[in-house]
């Protein structure tokens, strides 16, 4: 009988490592250093940060790995690990028009590049976000007030210095509809993903809850809704909406994204 530490990296494993990435390189995609610096990067530097990266992604996961003793294969896993942070590094970067088929080949890269260092890191430490068990209080949970009270504490942690820069003001401002609501629905997608696909604890109680109002595509909107409320919320304490025009509605779901991915994170260590 073969042993089950040769099986491949199965696609909940991944996705553990993506929910890993985005939380960790999500909110450095919105800094407008990564902008500037990633694209004045001579191709050098970029070549030694896209190797530093990977060498940093294969130390952890040794040290780390998707499930050791059943996938702890450290080779295998830093090359999905990093070759996937790039892909959702370049995606999240088109989706938020900071990279573009016009920019030099070498501002393109850097960007990217220097968006998924971080992302890989974050891919790594994947499997270390919760507890396979789920948060002491994963076994009773059933939904409903308690889940919305714990997205909205994970969306605050997420994106709380976040919401006083500049940078969701000037994204709201360049992106048009289309991208807005793909950033509604990428979010959507996550959060689900993370809660009810990836293997993190306390995803069989959610799935086997009898409250109406918690099967997983009712408790994602809910989610997002609080992950928009809190977006919207936070961007007025600090004078940066007034009202319900379209424009503060752009500032919101800008913000929402990584809070969307912060209240995911909040439901699942509960």
């Amino acid at each position: 009988m073969p042993s089950t530490s040769s099986e491949a990296t199965r696609p909940e494993d991944a996705m553990r490592g993506v929910a890993g990435a985005f939380l960790l390189g999500a909110p450095l995609v919105y800094t407008q250093e990564v902008w500037f610096h990633g694209g004045n990067l001579p191709p050098s530097a970029i070549l030694g940060l896209l190797a530093g990266s990977f060498l940093l992604n294969l130390a952890l996961s040794t040290a780390v790995g998707f499930n050791p003793g059943r996938t702890h294969r450290p080779l295998e896993d830093a090359i999905v690990g990093f070759g996937l942070s790039f892909g959702l590094a370049a995606f999240l970067l088109v989706l938020l028009k900071r990279v573009d088929l016009q920019m030099a080949w070498e501002t393109r890269l850097g960007i990217i590049a220097l968006s998924a260092a971080p992302m890989s890191v974050g891919f790594a430490l994947g499997d270390s976000l919760a507890p396979a068990e789920g948060g002491r209080l994963s076994a009773k949970s059933s939904g409903g007030l308690g889940d919305l009270l714990a997205a909205a504490g994970g969306a605050v942690v997420l994106v709380f210095n976040i919401a006083p820069t500049e940078e969701p003001l000037l994204l709201a401002a360049e992106l048009g509809r289309v991208r807005l609501i793909g950033l509604v629905l990428v979010a959507l997608i996550l959060s689900y993903l993370m809660v009810f696909y990836a293997e993190f604890g306390g995803r069989h109680h959610r799935r086997q809850a009898n409250n109406p109002i918690n099967t997983p595509v009712l408790e994602t909107l809910f989610a997002y809704l609080v992950a928009l409320m809190v977006s919207a919320g936070l961007l007025g304490a600090f004078g940066e909406i007034s009202g319900f025009d379209g424009p503060s509605l752009a500032k919101s779901v800008v913000l929402a994204f990584p809070a969307a991915l912060g209240a995911a994170l909040g439901r699942i260590v509960v």
